[in-house]
């Protein structure tokens, strides 16, 4: 089962793309660097937070994040 990054941007932005993966039953992975950064000790970088789903599910989720007005 192979991961592709679907989309990367803020945690606002994420909840968003989440909440349309979830309805439309595509499962996914995130990665919160913004999180991670700052349990380190570092700052964040813009663009942390990233959403990643199966290759099989990505041109479906590109379409549906499309369709909803959401772009990278």
């Amino acid at each position: 089962m192979s991961h592709k990054k679907l989309f990367a941007g803020s945690e606002i932005m994420v909840l968003a793309v989440k909440s349309i993966l979830e309805v439309n039953n595509i499962p996914y992975i995130i990665r919160d660097d913004i999180d991670s950064a700052i349990t380190a000790g570092f700052g964040s970088a813009d663009k942390a937070v990233h959403v990643f789903v199966e290759e099989i599910e990505l041109e479906k989720a590109k379409q549906l994040l499309l369709e909803n007005d959401i772009a990278e």
